[in-house]
């Protein structure tokens, strides 16, 4: 029978100082005891140090922008007794006060700036320490890290320019960059600032803040106030735009004012050409001639011109021509040709403004030219007169035009007898002579017949078109009393001629015919020979040309003559005769065209035959690509065809020919004719032809800039351009380009990259309509040739684990302008200063635990700074690590495995390194299992079935160790011989074990406890242990079994009921066993013999500093009520 009580032992702390504790028992009171006892021995704990860890961390306090410091809290584990010296990562130390567990600590802050330079600050505890104690165990947490975000600094990019400036002169345009926050402004490769009028671009260089450009200003030609010149900033570029947190571009307007020049007639302003032109060199008299009035600029306003014939012409704002048409001179018959002179008076501004400095062209002219109009001179005569009797001849001049003929000398027209003259009188239309009559040979009225031949007169030549009417006119001569003159006729034809030739007939007299005579032929044909002839004739086809062989004679006589008024006519009765042969005929296919056509007019192709087309249709193809067909039974066909519309004030005339013939049915055709086309331009719709000029986008310094110009027609005639760099690009004839390659500005060590813009200044040539000059400038970009630095790295060639390499950086020329950072591919970064050719940098070679050392290599990832124009990294240095074998670095290998697992459940066994495997670790295990641990792995693993499930208890251990191991290139390999153990446990099934007992017994009695299972017990005995002590065991095969128990004689005066209960049940191969039954017997006294109780006191053993003794007071019996016991050291149980 015990009692106990706590007592505190010294506090347990962190330090290292144990310490020994003793109490005894000084009295005891209670207890209900016969006798007591107390045992008087001292009661020792001895306090030793318990290992407290103290664990001291960093942690962050969370992110910060760049202008913030970021901020830690440093912790300890628990409140210390003193303070608390931690010393941090980077060198500082905080101090955790007495009796707190952490402070706060703050590094300085990245500093704000406009560029995006997010990073982080990561720091660890690597001490700590206090005043006049060390601990018992000390640890450190891991590191901490606070992100540190931009803080998003805007920096405004604002346009100022000129405020005022004079027509032409100079606006400088320039932008500003400002931080809002003051910060400097550090970018290292210049920005670009393109303005709103879209050409203009201003470069803010590297490094700097401002950046200008100069333009030149607006100049128009009035007198007064001129619009203002308002520009903005469009959008920004760069390689470094990208840098900055925040770039805004102020885009308000700036506005510079425009003032004017001198005007008219001082000699500083604007010239305003005004100038006459005519828009042909000629017209017909009955044409109105046209005049182009124009002006040197287009103006904002009309101007009215007033032209030396006071007539006004209005040029519309925003052109620069406008058209006049001229009265027509007046149609005629007379030769008058002559000249139109316009020239320029006055020009005047619509809307009332003055020009700065108005000047005139000279006059224009325009040839009128004759359009010759027919003057036809007719002769007439008497109708009939006697032989010996007068002829009255009359010549009158008519216009067909109807004009008036009343302006010449004299006209003197020959007749075609030789010998008559007919005058008509000056101013006059009309002329007659009279002759007398021929007495000649013929029967009844004859005729004379005359006609006009000629004519002079000193006005003949004044005429434009003076035509003579050669038509003869007869006068009929009646004949007097006489005898009769024979006249023979015969007949003749042609002797030879081939089939489908034609044959001539000819009807001969031998005095002139007084009258028509009118001559039949056998072949149905007629001749007839006019009056006043002696022979006619006619022609007829030859049988027509075919595929056979068919000539002959053909012969032909006259049947019958009419007419002639001849006295006697004596008809020969020969018959002519024609001999027809086999020939090939030529058929000839004519090409005639329009003569002359405007530009985009029509041209007619006609193709004509000189026999009608038979059998099939005439196919006639030509030149220009077309077809003209000709029906059978026609003789002509006809096409159109457009003429070109080109760009010149010379068209090209349109030739054409006939390139093939087919069909029509001829044994053979002949080509003729290649007509040609004059094209004039087309009046009052002049064709434009655009000319641009480009040259090479970018080029180096040093190298060549092509400038090219470009024309959207080919040019007419050589076209000579003027460049405002002074040089000359021509464009020959039939070419659309045409290039001239000159230097970039030269080579230099200077960053002195620039922008050159040439323009169009001059042309002259090409034979444009009009000719439209685009005013953009070429512009070239003239970057810097690049001379390239090397920078050379080299190392220690060999160096020991744990040893230090040096990296040197060296440059071949010295560093200029700011310090050249190196930055490594191990991390670190070496900078050169500026005046220096070389630094270097210390690095630690690693200390590994292999035998094989991989060897260090470095190179160079980047290069800035040093103001030069381009760098190249030479060098990867190898760097040959090697052991030291003094000191083997130590890898531990140990084996763990799954913890508990069912039966038939999985074992995981894993094998785990202290360092990475230099070569693959084959680890092979005492249950016959083999681990491979991979290179650069620091761990594996192999899973195996567990025990498999049963009936059975069987649960257990199963334990593996590291028999052997292979490979892994360790220096040395400390193998744990420490078993992997897996607790192996069964799947429960519960059996019910019951305990009974005897209800009444006298103090020494015997009470019977039994146990009953509700299984038969089979494996082992079942092992039931009671709260009394006792045991009952029930044999294999039975499902109950007893224990008698001896009811106590206490030494009480009261006597408790016995209770008991099954306390643990062991034994009988069962899964889980259920205790059931806590049976309660009463116990009566026996009073004859009382019984001796001892109390003894004792206490706990050992203790720890600051831990627990427990002083335990034991009674030989129980006591009956409780008993009071006091101590030596004060203290009561």
């Amino acid at each position: 029978t015990q009692g106990s009580v706590d007592f505190e032992t010294p506090a347990n702390d962190v330090y290292n100082n144990g310490s020994t504790v003793s109490t005894t028992i000084t009295g005891a009171t209670g207890g209900n005891f016969e006798q007591l006892t107390p045992d008087p021995t001292p009661a020792s704990t001895v306090i030793n140090d318990s290992i407290d860890t103290v664990t001291v961390s960093i942690v962050s306090n969370g992110n910060v922008t760049e202008d913030q410091q970021p901020s830690f809290t440093v912790k300890v584990s628990q409140a210390l007794d003193r303070p608390l010296t931690v010393t941090l990562s980077n060198g500082d130390t905080v101090t955790i006060g007495a009796g707190k567990t952490e402070v706060e600590y703050k590094t300085a802050a990245q500093g704000d700036d406009v560029i995006q330079d997010a990073g982080s600050v990561t720091l660890s505890v690597t001490d700590a320490t206090v005043s006049g104690a060390t601990f018992e165990k000390l640890a450190f947490g891991g590191p901490a890290t606070v992100e540190i975000s931009d803080t998003i600094s805007e920096v405004v990019a604002k346009l100022t320019a000129t405020e005022s400036v004079s027509e032409g002169g100079e606006i400088t345009y320039t932008v500003t960059l400002t931080s809002k926050d003051g910060l400097p402004l550090n970018i290292q490769s210049p920005l670009y600032f393109t303005l709103s009028d879209g050409k203009t671009v201003i470069e803010v260089p590297a490094n700097s803040t401002t950046g200008s450009i100069t333009v030149a200003a607006p100049d128009n030609v009035y007198m007064g106030a001129n619009l203002p010149v308002v520009n903005a900033i469009d959008s920004v570029s760069g390689a470094d735009v990208w840098k900055f947190e925040k770039l805004t571009l102020d885009k308000t307007e700036v506005s510079t004012t425009v003032t004017d020049e001198s005007g008219t007639p001082g000699s500083g302003g604007d010239l305003v050409l005004v100038s006459i032109e005519a828009d042909q060199a000629s017209v017909l008299e009955n044409q109105n001639p046209t005049f182009t009035v124009k002006i040197n600029t287009a103006l904002a306003h009309d101007l009215v011109v007033t032209l030396s014939n006071d007539a006004q012409v209005t040029i519309k704002a925003g052109e620069t021509s406008a058209q006049y048409t001229h009265a027509v001179q007046g149609d005629d018959v007379y030769q008058d040709a002559g000249t139109i002179s316009l020239g320029l008076k006055s020009a005047t501004d619509t809307a009332g403004s003055t020009f700065e400095n108005l000047q005139f062209g000279g006059a224009a002219s325009v040839e009128v030219t004759d359009t010759i109009n027919e003057v036809v001179a007719k002769l007439t005569a008497t109708d009939t007169v006697t032989e010996g009797g007068e002829i009255t001849y009359t010549v009158t001049l008519t216009s067909e035009d109807g004009l008036p003929i009343n302006n010449h000398s004299p006209l003197y027209f020959t007749l075609s007898d030789g010998k008559t003259v007919v005058m008509v009188p000056a101013n006059s239309n009309t002329g007659s002579i009279t002759v007398t009559a021929p007495n000649d040979v013929y029967v009844g009225a004859q005729p004379v017949v005359n006609a006009i031949d000629s004519v002079s007169g000193a006005d003949a030549w004044k005429f434009e078109k003076l035509t003579l009417d050669k038509t003869e006119v007869s006068t009929t001569v009646t004949d007097g009393p006489g005898s009769e003159d024979i006249t023979c006729l015969t007949l003749s034809a042609t002797p030879t001629v081939a089939e489908g030739g034609a044959i001539t007939y000819t009807a001969t007299l031998t005095n002139k015919a007084g009258t028509d005579l009118v001559i039949k032929l056998s072949n149905g044909e007629t001749i007839t020979i006019a009056a006043g002839q002696k022979e006619a004739s006619i022609i007829v086809d030859a049988p027509g040309d075919d595929v056979y062989i068919d000539a002959k004679d053909l012969s032909v006589t006259i049947t019958d003559a009419t007419g002639g008024n001849f006295e006697k006519l004596d008809v020969s009765s020969k018959a002519a005769v024609t001999k027809v042969t086999d020939t090939i005929d030529t058929t000839t296919v004519t090409l005639t065209a329009t003569q002359s056509v405007v530009e985009g007019g029509v041209v007619t192709y006609t193709a004509s035959v000189n026999h009608k087309v038979t059998g099939s249709d005439l196919v006639v193809k030509l030149a220009n690509g077309q077809t003209i067909t000709i029906p059978v039974g026609e003789s002509s066909a006809s096409v159109p065809f457009t003429a070109p519309d080109n760009a010149y004030n010379t068209n090209l005339d349109l030739t054409n020919k006939i390139t093939d013939i087919s069909g029509g049915n001829y044994e053979k055709t002949v080509a003729v004719g290649e007509p040609v086309t004059t094209v004039t331009d087309g009046p009052g719709t002049k064709d434009i032809t655009h000319l641009t000029l480009s040259a090479t986008p970018t080029v180096a310094e040093g190298g060549k800039i092509t400038y090219t110009a470009t024309l959207t027609n080919k040019a007419g005639t050589d076209l000579v351009i003027k460049l405002s760099n002074g040089e000359t690009i021509t464009i020959a004839a039939g070419s659309k380009e045409a290039s001239v390659t000159v230097d970039a500005p030269g080579d230099d060590v200077y960053i002195d990259a620039e922008v050159l813009q040439v323009k169009v200044t001059e042309t002259s040539g090409g034979d444009f309509e009009k000719l439209n000059v685009n005013s953009g400038a070429a512009v070239t970009k003239v970057t810097d040739t690049i001379d390239t630095t090397t920078v050379t790295l080299t190392a220690t060639s060999t160096v020991a684990e744990g040893g230090v390499v040096t990296y040197t950086a060296s440059v071949n020329h010295k560093v200029t302008g700011s310090d050249l950072v190196v930055k490594l591919a191990n991390g670190q970064t070496i900078t050169i200063p500026v005046g220096e050719s070389s630094a270097s940098v210390p690095f630690t070679a690693p200390n590994n635990a292999l035998n094989t050392n991989l060897d260090l290599s470095n190179k160079i990832t980047s290069i800035s700074g040093g103001n030069y124009e381009k760098t190249v990294a030479v060098g990867e240095p190898v760097t040959t690590v090697t052991d030291n074998p003094a000191t083997p670095d130590v890898t531990t290998l140990t084996l763990s495995a799954t913890d508990t697992v069912a039966e038939g459940g999985k074992i995981t066994y894993t094998a785990t390194l202290t360092n990475p495997a230099g070569t693959a670790l084959t680890v092979k295990l005492s249950n016959g299992e083999t681990i491979t641990i991979a290179a650069g792995q620091k761990e594996g693993s192999i899973t195996i079935d567990a025990p498999s499930d049963d009936v059975y208890i069987d649960a257990g251990t199963v334990q593996a160790n590291i028999d052997s191991t292979s490979g892994g290139d360790f220096e040395k390999l400390d193998v744990s011989s420490t078993a992997a153990v897996t607790k192996v446990t069964d799947t429960i099934d519960t059996t019910t074990v019951t305990l009974t007992a005897t209800s009444t017994v006298a103090e020494g009695g015997v009470v019977t406890y039994t146990a009953s299972v509700n299984h038969k017990v089979t494996g082992s005995d079942l092992v039931v242990k009671l709260a009394n002590g006792q045991t009952i065991t029930i044999p294999v095969g039975e499902s109950s079994a007893s224990v008698p128990f001896t009811a106590p004689n206490n030494v009480h005066n009261t006597n408790l009921d016995l209770t008991n209960k099954i306390t643990n049940i062991s034994g009988g191969n069962y899964e889980k066993t259920v205790a059931v039954g806590e049976p309660v017997t009463t116990v009566t006294d026996n009073p004859a013999t009382p019984d001796v109780t001892t109390l003894t006191l004792t206490a706990t053993d050992t203790v720890a500093e600051g831990g627990k003794i427990t002083y335990t007071a034991t009674l030989t019996n129980k006591a009956g009520t409780d008993l009071v016991i006091k101590l030596s050291n004060g203290e009561t149980i």
